[in-house]
């Protein structure tokens, strides 16, 4: 009722509320960034369509420059969080339908960090990260894991839809990340420029259990296997 009231004053006299800046957990995200409720399964479902729409064919305003295993995620994440209208789903020619409606209570650009939505830095939410550079629009698998998402489990057969699996590419020195599907399916980008080859994959678990790269093994017992890690705005 208290909230009805508020909203009902806001509109009457043309004022919008102050987004709050609290981060009760302290895991770097304002907690009017953080899905709540079933929220956080429609993201999630959103998400992971997103992603996979990419296998089918590439969206038209995935950059170039963005197309690798971290951009993946990323372009997945904004869009499951903008407005889905008509001129949205024009840009997927092959869109899995989600079967969850869409998140109500988070928008992209997002309230307070904009389009600064992947964290970078530890530490709790403060005013000015955004400025300071620890909340920022683009960056890699490995601060996507450290800082956006948080380890869930080390046993694959745990991960829930939209959840993400990262690798350590010990010849590289860099993360690898995959989108978990549901169903024992991952979809992921090679990494390779568009030049080199590079390209979205679909595959199962049990595929990638024969990879020729034992790094890419999904098991516990391998160590380049980093787990399975869930978004923090979901957690």
């Amino acid at each position: 009722m208290l909230a009805a009231i508020l909203a009902l004053a806001a509109l009457l006299t043309g004022s919008v509320p102050a987004v709050s800046t609290t981060d009760t957990d302290r895991d770097g995200y304002p907690d009017a960034l953080e899905l709540v409720g079933q929220d956080r399964a429609y993201f999630a479902d959103w998400f992971a369509s997103i992603a996979e729409s990419q296998y089918y064919g590439l969206s038209p305003d995935w950059k170039v420059e963005d197309q690798d295993c971290a951009g993946l995620v990323r372009y997945a994440f904004v869009n499951a969080l903008m407005g889905h209208d008509a001129a949205w789903w024009a840009k997927f020619k092959f869109l899995p339908r989600p079967r969850l409606p869409e998140v109500r209570g988070l928008t992209y650009p997002a309230p307070l960090v904009s389009r600064s939505v992947f964290r970078v830095a530890p530490g709790p939410y403060r005013p000015g990260d955004v400025d300071a550079g620890r909340l920022v629009g683009r960056t890699s698998a490995r601060f996507l894991a450290n800082f956006s998402a948080a380890l869930v489990t080390r046993d694959p057969s745990r991960a829930q839809r939209g959840d993400l699996l990262f690798f350590l590419r010990p010849e590289l020195g860099a993360y690898h990340s995959m989108v978990y599907l549901g169903d024992g399916r991952v979809v992921y980008h090679t990494g390779a420029r568009p030049s080199e080859g590079g390209e979205v994959r679909l595959v199962t678990l049990a595929t990638l259990m024969r990879h020729p790269n034992p790094a890419f093994h999904p098991t516990p017992g391998n160590p380049n296997f980093l787990g399975v890690y869930r978004w923090q705005i979901l957690r």
